[in-house]
């Protein structure tokens, strides 16, 4: 009676294991036809309806031959697996190894041929152990790989991934060790019931933890797009001014200053009109790079207007402020001879100015330095507007430097330049003099 209810509950558990694979399967299918922006969860769901197929061979050993219940089940596990590392390589970007995806299944299949190999069980279960351990091993190294991407869920995966090529592997001395069980026998029974448990456990919280993690692709992407600038890639405008905000409200608690810059593509109209609208986008494309690799990609810097962009950073004064606006507009200048068109050429202006200290009226408004920091805001645009506007009137392709309150600093308005030239694809930004840290936002 005992037997016969210990067969009854391997019978069940083996279809509910078949069953809810093949269910996380096709919603896992499901998730990646709603969102075709990301199309690992497709492969992923296919290797789950494959491996409920191979499950489902494998349970019906008694009614199918072994050729079918033992081999080509393993096999079809062994091909969702391989979908499964191929899934992740597709998630974050890489090419497919089709061979590598049919490897396991193609030996396993060669292996059941061979006559020693297929009358020793134990061997057989040797061998599907340790491929398998290799291709979760090689899935979470996959996910590990991508671990610079901000996904919370992709640490639980590698950890699970990793958990379960152990446990595989813990399966080798086991079945050495272990009596010869026949088919009919209860502690086969109850082999047979802990590995379709453990398979069942590991395929809901694997389905469980690749869902949340396409969930959380997806949110981080619509979180990238409004704040980035399609065209150019760097912050937009409304990024912009939430990273200034906090930059000048810390600068009200460390008192360093900053250095206002806003740049503005000449004859930025003509480019478009003479040359077209893809040449001004490129264009715009190219200031943007040339830019964020002299300033350094950690800098606040974006596009706030059609031809307008901004940054924002620390210095040690505006001298300094002036020197890392030269040689912005120089390396664009350099990067730009591409699309120099007879007397048309791509060139910047640049006004720059230098907040040193929050205004004192502003600052006893408020406690935690918001009415404080759009003051201060408002003001440095204000001030470098009318130095670029400046730098507009004196013939383009210059930078035009001004204290706040708009007190002009004659050195630096009409000085020569003494940065030298470097070509932005090969040099980035370096630390100038007076420079103590990099702004964080």
């Amino acid at each position: 009676m005992a037997i016969a209810l210990m067969h009854l509950d391997v019978g069940t558990l083996s279809v509910v294991t078949v069953f809810v694979t093949a269910l996380l399967g096709a919603l896992l299918v499901f998730a990646g036809v709603q969102n075709r922006n990301i199309r690992a969860p497709m492969w992923w769901g296919g290797a789950q309806i494959v491996s409920a197929i191979g499950l489902g061979l494998a349970a019906s050993s008694g009614a199918l031959a072994p050729f079918v219940s033992t081999d080509i089940a393993n096999a079809l596990v062994l091909l969702g697996y391989g979908l499964t590392w191929a899934g992740a390589r597709v998630f974050d970007g890489r090419p497919v190894l089709r061979p590598v995806i049919v490897f396991a299944p193609v030996v396993w299949l060669f292996a059941c041929h061979i006559p020693a190999f297929e009358s020793d069980a134990n061997l057989r279960v040797v061998v599907v152990s340790t491929m398998t351990a290799m291709l979760a091993a090689a899935t979470a190294e996959e996910f590990w790989r991508g671990r610079d991407e901000p996904l919370l869920s992709r640490w639980p995966t590698v950890i699970v991934l990793l958990a379960y090529a152990a446990v595989l592997l813990a399966r080798i001395p086991a079945t050495f060790f272990s009596p010869t069980l026949d088919d009919g026998s209860l502690l086969s029974g109850l082999s047979f019931a802990l590995i379709a448990f453990g398979t069942l456990l590991f395929t809901v919280l694997m389905a469980f933890l690749l869902l949340n993690m396409t969930k959380e692709r997806t949110e981080l992407q619509h979180k990238i797009n409004a704040m980035v600038d399609p065209l150019s890639g760097v912050a937009n405008r409304r990024a912009f001014l939430d990273g200034a905000r906090r930059l000048l409200a810390q600068q009200a608690i460390d008192g360093e200053p900053l250095a206002m810059m806003l740049f503005d593509l000449d004859r930025f109209k003509d480019i478009n009109d003479r040359m077209g609208h893809a040449v001004g986008d490129r264009v715009l494309q190219t200031f943007a790079a040339s830019s964020t690799l002299t300033l350094g990609a950690d800098i606040l810097f974006g596009r706030i207007g059609g031809e307008e962009f901004a940054a924002l950073f620390p210095v040690g004064d505006l001298g300094e402020a002036y020197a890392v606006a030269d040689r912005v507009r120089r390396n664009f200048a350099a990067a730009a001879q591409r699309f120099v068109n007879g007397d048309l050429e791509p060139t910047v202006s640049v006004g720059v100015t230098v907040a040193v200290n929050p205004p004192a009226e502003a600052a006893r408004n408020t406690n935690d330095g918001s009415k404080d920091a759009m003051t201060s805001m408002d003001l440095l645009l204000e001030v470098a507007d009318r130095a670029l506007y400046r730098a507009k009137a004196n013939g383009r392709n210059r930078v035009e430097a001004t204290a706040p309150l708009d007190e002009i600093v004659t050195p630096f308005a009409a000085a020569p330049s003494i940065v030298p030239l470097i070509k932005a694809e090969r040099v980035p930004f370096v630390r100038a003099r007076g420079w103590r840290r990099r702004a964080s936002y």
